[in-house]
């Protein structure tokens, strides 16, 4: 393919075509009408600028009439500029370019159908309509211009007919005709409501007559709906619904225009709906037409984000935007997939004042009806813009550790304010790894891996160079090993993300990042090659209208004379314990008649029950609720080694079966009778162990436990002694701040410390109370002592930089030993487990890994 290699050629750009004109056009007015140009064009005509036009995602028409000579061959010029860099003419930061830049590069030429079109008679321009679900109502507008200038309307009419979707005429209105804005309104009986299981469309089709005669028409699809608010509640229709979005940024390896054909939309939409997606973010792009056209028969729903992005204001910016919203709502204001606008994202205050986001709410809610819309998507306050907004409903993109998201959302979720939903604009992204073996097209690697995205580069996205700089790492994990492993590590974040949210009565949707895999981002639910990442049937388990979710109780302690939280640890288990859970259902738009409840807890390995049960719930569930279904209690077996065990959950209803599933870690009592403590500032005053408080009084007849590293420590090892360093964070060894579960694969080595800690080859929620914000940076750690004296045991690699640190590592030193982790085997942090004795898999960890010592 060649389009790499344009990517940062600004233009101009020449387009030419030779043009035969008939004769017989003579006298007509004639145009250029052009879908799209990215982003600046000057239009020639037989060597004559007929005209230019700014913006790269509107339709246009430019009037080339007295620069045509009919009945002979006419040359037509494009001289296209595209967005660039600064310097260039028009700096991608200084207009309307989207995300796509930040995510591949910049795109330029005509990227949408043009037509050259002959008129003679009076043209329709500017039609703009509405449509009340709850009354029938139509509004139908239009501007009418003469395509010779003549304003005779003698023996004109015009008509607006209303066709509904069996074909029949639903409606219909004869008028006197005269030159400039038309306006109507018709009622439709008992009209069929659009909505993603009903996407009934009716047509309006308005027409100029000349003694009764149609001399000139247009038509527009459209449909009757109504997303409102009420409060916390989202109404589709007056009927509750539950978002559940994935973001699209318009990427298109083939053309770099996010320009599709109808069998690649209508196959997005059908994959997207298999992983029990109903909702469709166009996030910072607006795609050729007919993508809107099939969202409203297919009944996908969509959210347009209008393509503001860390813009640099200027008044020409404030001028141009305002001129290309209105041109795009224009284009899109009719269809009613599209039930959600917003206005840009994550805007600054310096990107987007007050003045301009009121222009453009006023420019948005003026061309549009039946939906909702918001000004700052992510909200200004999360990204230091505007405090104050004029969006209908809250928004924010959460982008976090496990163990931080309950947090985040206790935190931004304030009663005082006046009620409104919650829907996640983006959230949830979870980086994975692409097996550089599968891309490569004709022998070569695919041209898009050379992009490095702008406001990017080498230092935030090291995609280009993934192979080298893992090859340099020598890690003792194939490429598709990592893959693989990190897609199970993504399914896990964002089943957890997905429940919780489920949990929360406040939040009415979601949109996850992302769609698929982008040259600067390896985080979709598709890959490059446009498969599923995840099985389906299990990925809809909890991205459904209705999903069974695993609660539990509340518990608090008492702590230096107050009471304080004490979280619980949901999946990992002492042996022998009594556990209750509470079962719960989410439901969304739909009631759920529920008549059965099956639970069981098994060995996942081998299938084997260890307890069930089977309950009536003989009840029906309401619509946008949770309900508690049952409370069950679940003996854990009595286990030797650690065990990896199951609970499933069906619940039956009249409509079919719910079901979810969740993994459990069950462990026999730690010991760490072979371990003293030394710890003079008191940092590990919870592990319950031996404690000494000189280090002359270890003998070595015990691995030291410790959270510093001095040199008197040092000799300690150094002379045969045994050592595990608790690294939480900056400190003796060199550490590098840096996420768990996001941007990052957790790489669990071949050791005796994880022979008998139990894992499926990647981790999964048994860490969730061990997960840290720091891991130890390896190449300090072979510099300081020797890469043949650092044995690996977990590892993090960077997901985006491919940069080696680690969590868990045994470093020889002398004729001793030092075992050092940054994992919190107290918890401690977010909303994780508060003790030691409360962190269950952190008390098995630490006592392998002084098992290991001796």
């Amino acid at each position: 393919m060649g389009c790499s290699c344009y990517a940062d050629i600004e233009g101009p750009a020449f387009y030419r075509r030779d043009v035969d004109i008939p004769a017989s056009w003579a006298g007509a007015k004639i145009v250029l009408q052009f879908g799209a140009v990215s982003y600046y064009v000057d239009v020639y005509v037989n060597g004559m600028l007929a005209g230019s036009h700014e913006g790269l995602w509107t339709a246009f028409d430019i009037d080339i009439t007295r620069y045509l000579l009919a009945g002979q061959s006419n040359t037509i010029d494009l001289h296209i500029t595209k967005p660039a860099d600064d310097g260039d003419r028009f700096p991608y930061r200084n207009v309307l370019v989207g995300f796509i830049p930040y995510v591949s590069t910049t795109f330029g030429g005509v990227w949408q159908d043009v037509q050259l079109i002959a008129h003679r008679a009076p043209i329709f321009s500017d039609v703009h309509l509405s449509a009340d679900p709850e009354t029938g109502s139509v509004s139908v507008s239009a501007q009418t211009t003469a395509y010779d200038g003549q304003t005779n309307v003698s023996g004109l009419s015009w008509s607006a007919e209303i066709i509904a979707p069996d074909g029949q005429i639903a409606a219909r209105l004869d008028a006197p005709f005269a030159y400039g804005r038309l306006a109507a309104s018709l009622t439709v009986e008992n009209p069929q409501a659009w909505s993603p299981s009903t996407p009934d469309l009716y047509q309006i089709r308005l027409a100029i007559l000349k003694e009764g005669l149609p001399i000139s028409e247009t038509a527009r699809s459209f449909g009757f709906r109504k997303l409102e608010t009420r409060g916390e509640r989202l109404l589709l229709n007056g009927k509750p619904i539950f978002l559940r979005g994935v973001l699209s940024w318009g990427w298109e390896p083939r053309t770099l225009a996010p320009n599709f054909s109808e069998d690649e939309i209508r196959a997005e939409f059908r994959r997207v709906r298999g992983l029990g997606f109903n909702f469709f973010k166009l996030c910072l792009y607006v795609p050729a037409p007919r993508l809107f056209e099939i969202a409203d028969e297919e009944g996908m729903l969509l959210w347009l984000e209008l393509p503001m992005w860390l813009p640099r204001l200027s008044d020409h910016l404030r001028e141009q935007s305002q001129k290309e919203y209105a041109g795009i709502l224009a284009q899109v204001h009719h269809h009613p997939s599209v039930v959600i606008y917003s206005l840009g994202c994550e805007l600054s205050a310096d990107m987007a004042d007050a003045e301009l986001l009121e222009a453009l709410d006023n420019i948005t809610r003026r061309a549009t009806s039946g939906v909702i819309v918001c000004d700052n998507s992510g909200s200004g306050e999360a990204y230091g813009g505007l405090t104050s907004d004029t969006a209908d409903f809250n928004d924010y993109h959460f982008y976090c550790d496990l163990h931080y998201f309950t947090p985040l959302c206790e935190h931004f979720r304030r009663d005082w304010r006046s009620p409104r939903p919650w829907i996640f604009g983006e959230f949830c992204d979870s980086d994975d790894y692409r097996d550089p073996a599968e891309l490569v097209e004709n022998g070569a690697r695919m041209w898009w891996r050379d992009l490095l995205g702008k406001d990017g580069g080498i230092h935030r996205w090291a995609y280009r160079d993934q192979e080298l700089l893992v090859g340099g790492l020598n890690l003792p994990f194939s490429d598709a090993q990592m893959q693989a492993i990190s897609r199970k590590q993504s399914f896990i974040y964002r089943k957890r993300i997905l429940e919780t949210v489920r949990a929360r009565r406040d939040i009415r949707g979601y949109v996850l990042t992302g769609l698929r895999d982008t040259p600067m981002f390896v985080g979709g639910v598709f890959d490059d090659l446009g498969r599923s990442k995840y099985p389906a049937d299990s990925f809809r388990q909890f991205n459904s209208d209705a999903v069974l979710l695993l609660e539990q109780g509340r518990g608090r302690m008492w702590q230096h004379g107050g009471d304080r939280p004490a979280p619980k640890d949901k999946f990992n288990h002492p042996s022998g314990s009594k556990v209750t859970f509470r079962l719960v259902l989410a439901t969304g738009e739909a009631a759920v008649n529920a008549s059965q409840l099956k639970w069981t807890f098994s060995h996942k390995i081998s299938g084997k029950v260890i307890a069930e049960g089977i309950m009536p719930v003989a009840k029906t569930l309401n619509a946008e609720r949770l309900h508690e279904l049952v409370a069950i209690e679940i003996a854990m077996p009595q286990v030797a080694r650690p065990e990896i065990c199951e609970l499933t959950v069906e619940l039956n209803a009249s409509d079919g079966i719910r079901r979810n599933s969740w993994t459990h870690w069950v462990y026999p009592a730690a010991s760490l009778e072979n371990a003293i403590i030394y710890d003079p500032a008191g940092q590990l005053s919870d592990i319950p162990a031996a404690r000494i408080h000189d280090i002359a009084e270890a003998d070595g007849s015990k691995a030291l436990i410790t959270p510093l590293l001095t040199g008197e420590i040092e000799a300690f090892i150094r002379s045969g002694g045994k050592a595990i360093l608790l690294h939480t964070g900056e400190g003796s060894l060199p550490a590098l701040p840096l996420p768990f579960w996001r941007e990052s694969i957790k790489l669990l080595h071949s050791h005796a410390v994880l022979a008998d800690f139990p894992h499926e080859g990647y981790a999964d929620l048994q860490f969730y109370n061990l997960a840290t914000d720091y891991a130890l940076d390896t190449a300090a750690l072979r510099e300081r002592f020797g890469a043949e004296a650092v044995t690996l045991i977990m590892t993090r690699l960077d997901a985006r930089l491919f940069q080696q640190s680690e969590y868990l590592v045994e470093i020889s030193i002398g004729a001793g030993k030092l075992y050092a982790s940054t994992l919190r085997f107290s918890g401690g942090t977010g909303d994780q487990v508060q003790s030691f004795s409360a962190n269950i898999a952190g008390q098995w960890l630490l006592g392998e890994i002084v098992s290991c010592a001796f």
